[in-house]
């Protein structure tokens, strides 16, 4: 890290990411972008099922069912990216010269 300047009104520094953990950084943040989208949007697909005493029909309380059923599945699939996002982050700084 090269400092620029220092003074009362803030601090300016250039960081230099080398190319292998700048790809880690990149693969990492897209991860994590689509881990919490999935989380989002799991947990709103299942929310309809909470409330079940809107639908008098057995048909609509089984596509609700349904429903709530991918929105696990998609909550669990955006915690396993968020997850690997969170291992590509820490080999990027394996890598990285940040904090060395």
């Amino acid at each position: 890290m090269q400092i620029n300047c220092v003074d009362n009104t803030g601090f300016c520094a250039r960081i230099r990411i080398n190319k292998p953990s700048g790809i880690y950084y990149r693969d990492a943040a897209i991860m994590s972008g689509l881990g919490t989208t999935a989380s989002g949007a799991g947990l709103m697909s299942s929310t309809p099922l909470a409330d079940p005493a809107h639908h008098v029909h057995t048909a609509a309380k089984v596509v609700d069912g349904l429903f709530a059923l991918c929105g696990v599945g998609l909550a669990g699939v955006g915690a396993a990216c968020t997850k690997f996002a969170h291992t590509l982050f820490k080999e990027g700084n394996k890598l990285s010269k940040i904090n060395k």
